[in-house]
């Protein structure tokens, strides 16, 4: 029998710790208003991966394709403004983890990031599963009126060797 949190028969009983350690390719990322209207902060076709370590740490990275190339070669040398458009289109942190089975949700906390107002930051994730699949979402955020629902769905990606096998 599944439950809301495993859809998928095979992994029946098996915990979010173990379900969870791996990487995974972004498939969509989206935010939802309270009135249902659906954006895609960084574009339809947002990019990035999430890995869970088995020792406790993962590290998210997601970006929007379609940046602006610098027209430095050197990774510090580009113009304010190159910054400034390659951060916008881009989120990234990392640090240890915790699976709370109890409530079907994993915490990040963030060692480093992008966004340097979440460093130190302890952040829920619900988690949900569907096949080969994972959604990550948080709580409600509220922004001045408006309140927004963030999901990332996530695929499980196969190794290297799996890729190489077929």
């Amino acid at each position: 029998m599944s439950t809301d949190t495993d859809t998928d028969t095979d992994t029946e009983g098996v915990s979010i710790a173990d379900r969870i350690v791996g990487a995974w390719e972004l498939v969509e990322y989206s935010t939802t208003t309270d009135s249902g209207t659906v954006d895609y902060p960084l574009g339809l076709d947002a990019r990035g991966l999430i890995i869970y370590s088995a020792d406790g740490f993962m590290s998210a990275q997601i970006m929007r394709p379609d940046r602006t190339r610098y027209r430095s070669p050197n990774v510090h040398s580009g113009e304010v403004s190159e910054r400034s458009e390659a951060a916008g289109g881009y989120l990234a942190y990392s640090g240890p983890y915790r699976v709370d089975e109890d409530n079907s949700a994993v915490w990040h906390e963030m060692a480093v990031s992008l966004y340097p107002n979440w460093i130190g930051d302890n952040q829920k994730r619900n988690v949900r599963f569907d096949g080969d699949m994972m959604t990550l979402s948080s709580d409600p955020l509220v922004f001045r009126t408006t309140t927004l629902s963030p999901a990332l769905v996530w695929r499980r990606t196969t190794s290297r060797s799996e890729q190489a096998a077929s």
